[in-house]
């Protein structure tokens, strides 16, 4: 259940940002780029293999845990 729940959020986040790029033609860009995001992120959760979702999901969060790290050095060092 929690899968089809994830699945589900996944593909609600790439329709909004749809919805986005048609409302404002000016981030299709960006829209592109968080839509292909948001559909592989969601994709994962269709493996089957256990060990190689569980080591692709502390990736993602190592990843983000350093991510803000970096924001928030470069936020206090002034650069942002």
């Amino acid at each position: 259940m929690i899968r089809e729940a994830i699945l589900f959020g996944g593909v609600l986040y790439i329709l909004i940002t749809i919805a986005q790029i048609i409302d404002r033609p000016s981030v299709w860009s960006e829209g592109i780029i968080v839509a292909i995001i948001l559909a592989i992120a969601t994709a994962y959760y269709l493996i089957h293999d256990e060990h190689r979702l569980h080591i692709s999901e502390i990736a993602a969060l190592w990843a983000a845990v350093l991510l803000f790290v970096v924001y928030g050095l470069l936020k206090f060092g002034g650069i942002l």
